[in-house]
């Protein structure tokens, strides 16, 4: 029985698994396995890469540089219908081996691993990208403010100002226009101030008076409903 062993290279691209005594070299590009075509041809009984490639579609096969203890090395890869191919094409006891290996070991390993199925992300450029973002936002912000702060009519309108702390402990400035009968308080405040304090018309205070009503009818409702009922009435 053939066993597999994973090793991750210094390049985190490249993983090596061994079928029998041979090792076989695989590249995820672009979220897909790529097979270095000379590993594969040794473990089907090919004379050579080139000769295991020959009659591969163009899609199928590609070039890709390899480090190795020599200096960087270009290899002919092939990728998973390329590797198929080559297993109907072999002549080697084997081959049906192998695909059962590769279907049922290698490429789940390579899931779990992260680097088969997923787009690889560069958490790096990740960072940098949110960066940008933020200090964009913040610049957008600071030019409303600075706008609102040298127009003429600022003192006759009103604004809700706040400071957030940036990445680099600054503060930028986020200003809003507020309707000029607008009100900010706590909600547990809002009955007193309505009671005493806010300057509310007739209409406005019969309109709330309606909607607290209603609000009050349905959640009542709602309750009765969701009660157990604990027994029933019969009239006679």
């Amino acid at each position: 029985m053939s066993q597999s062993t994973l090793a991750i290279g210094a390049n985190p691209a490249t993983s090596t698994f061994t079928f029998g005594s041979h090792a076989v070299r695989i590249i995820v590009r672009d979220g897909e396995p790529w097979f270095v075509a000379s590993d594969v041809a040794a473990a089907l009984g090919y004379q050579t890469a080139k000769d295991a490639a020959r009659n591969l579609g163009e899609h199928q096969k590609g070039g890709h540089i390899l480090p190795t203890p020599g200096g960087d090395q270009r290899v002919t890869i092939i990728n998973e219908s390329g590797l198929y191919r080559l297993v109907l094409r072999s002549r080697k006891p084997e081959a049906e081996k192998f695909s059962d290996w590769v279907t049922g070991e290698v490429l789940p390993s390579i899931r779990k691993t992260g680097g088969y199925g997923k787009p690889a992300y560069d958490p790096d450029q990740i960072a940098l990208a949110h960066r940008a973002a933020v200090i964009a936002t913040a610049k957008v912000y600071q030019s409303v403010f600075d706008a609102v702060m040298q127009a003429q009519d600022w003192q006759l309108n009103r604004y809700m100002l706040r400071f957030d702390v940036t990445a680099e402990d600054g503060t930028v400035a986020r200003v809003k226009p507020v309707d000029r009968n607008a009100y900010v308080m706590p909600i547990d405040r809002f009955h007193c101030a309505i009671e005493d304090s806010l300057a509310v018309d007739v209409q406005t205070l019969t309109q709330l008076a309606s909607t607290c009503t209603a609000r009050l009818g349905r959640m009542a409702a709602r309750n009765v409903v969701a009660a157990p009922q604990q027994g029933s009435l019969q009239l006679r």
